[in-house]
């Protein structure tokens, strides 16, 4: 389904399919209200945001369906902020809506919370076939649709072998049978084809797909009824898409938006040969909303990788030069930048004094603190922003429970921002000692937020 497409003329279907409901879902526009992926529920036209560093970040996806009408894969969507579907102009502007897609989906809500363990089908422009813009997202559980409006020269063709190399799996979108696309068809696993544009031609379309490609997956779009579902059903095809089986879903959350100062001195050092590994470290650890993204990234289902986070620094090793690199590009074409300067000195200094408070556990409670102030920015609960980070239990142990000399450490600094005194000694701290460490850590904080607004 490519972006140009508008749900909203077309109507409700009358009932849902078979086998009851179609999958859960984190947040659904409806009427004049938006539910968020946190379950808070805020009116159409207002604004729940207080932050010059928290936006709404929003995501569409309709499911995809075999012939037993089950639920087996989503479509994402670009859904621009206050409105269901969006109507995109060719080149950057369609760049822009797919860096905000994929940035979405794998940065702010993280693959589980939005599709769990479903293929998720995700529209790209000619520049990530080609390799101009890249690939942040690893290829176990995603489906890369190749736009009708994307010429499929020998450049995209050369990009898809790579891409088929890789792992990755290709759709061709919109098919209509023609001869152009025919290259792209042969290397694809799945060819979708709107029932609705093609008309009387559709069983010539399928038939030329079939002929050029019989072990790819056949999936129709536009299916607004049970009697259009049974007659592509009995035309062989093999996956459904449409409104007949499920209206698009807008999701929700609360994003906290990397600076972009920081994003592009991050550009610089990860594209430098000498850069060393500490310098890409305090750079990502000198942004809480970047470092937000690194852990979800690494955590997610489709970074490959389940191992248990306890430190930024494991988690920068894990997600790699190269990917990292990837998710700032996306970030900066994108536009998720912002910075309050404000709420990043709290989120810094939160995190350093808890470091200093606990050395021997200096990383743990650093990422401790830090997360704990991006819970406080994002007006989340602790518990809520670790289950979508997925971070190790050791970490979830500290933060939600204040356990281990961590959690104590961030009990005595979330105490002195409050000023209660007795709660610092019942974490086996003493005041000067959490004063010192804080004033200490505020003064590193506000050098650091100095040095990122600083443009060279």
């Amino acid at each position: 389904m490519s972006w140009h497409g508008n749900p909203a003329r077309r109507a409700a279907p009358a009932h849902p399919p078979a086998g009851g409901t179609v999958g859960t879902t984190t947040g659904t526009t409806t009427g004049t209200s938006t539910t968020t992926a946190g379950g808070e529920s805020a009116a159409a036209g207002g604004s729940a945001w207080t932050s010059g560093s928290v936006a709404p970040v929003r995501v569409g996806r309709q499911g995809i369906y075999d012939r037993e009408r089950r639920l087996v894969a989503y479509e994402l969507l670009f859904r621009a902020h206050g409105r269901a579907s969006a109507e995109l102009a060719e080149g950057a502007e369609q760049d822009h809506a797919t860096s905000q897609v994929i940035s979405a989906t794998f940065g702010d809500f993280g693959v589980e919370q939005i599709a769990g363990d479903k293929l998720l089908f995700i529209n790209l422009t000619r520049g990530f076939f080609t390799g101009e813009l890249p690939m942040p997202c690893s290829p176990s559980q995603v489906v890369l649709e190749l736009l009708e409006n994307v010429e499929v020269d020998d450049e995209v063709h050369a990009g898809l072998l790579r891409l088929r190399e890789e792992g990755y799996r290709i759709a061709v979108d919109d098919f209509a049978g023609e001869p152009g696309r025919l290259r792209a068809v042969e290397l694809a696993q799945y060819v979708k084809i709107d029932v609705e544009a093609t008309g009387g031609s559709f069983e010539d379309v399928l038939a030329l797909a079939r002929r050029h490609n019989p072990d790819a997956l056949v999936v129709v779009e536009r299916i607004e009824d049970d009697e259009l579902f049974a007659r592509c059903s009995a035309a062989g095809v093999d996956l459904f898409q449409g409104y007949g089986l499920q209206r698009p879903v807008t999701l929700e959350a609360v994003s906290l938006t990397p600076s972009q100062m920081v994003c592009l001195r991050l550009v610089r050092a990860l594209t430098g040969a000498d850069a060393p590994m500490r310098e890409v470290e305090e750079l990502v650890a000198s942004d809480p909303a970047l470092s937000l993204r690194v852990f979800k990234t690494v955590t997610s289902a489709a970074a490959g990788t389940r191992t248990e986070v306890t430190s930024l620094r494991q988690a920068i090793v894990l997600l790699g030069r190269k990917q990292l690199l990837s998710w700032v590009v996306l970030m900066l074409l994108g536009g998720v930048t912002s910075v309050d300067t404000e709420s990043l000195t709290m989120v810094l200094a939160r995190a350093a004094a808890c470091a200093r408070l606990s050395p021997r556990e200096a990383d743990l409670a650093y990422t401790v603190g830090l997360l704990s102030g991006v819970a406080t920015v994002l007006g989340m609960r602790e518990e809520e922003l670790v289950d979508t980070t997925g971070v190790a239990r050791a970490v979830r142990s500290a933060l939600v429970d204040r356990h281990g000399p961590a959690g104590a450490a961030l009990s005595a600094v979330l105490a002195y921002e409050v000023d209660e005194p007795r709660t610092i000694a019942e974490a086996g701290h003493v005041v000067y000692e959490v004063s010192r460490a804080y004033l200490a850590a505020l003064s590193g904080a506000m050098a650091t937020v100095s040095s990122v607004l600083e443009r060279s």
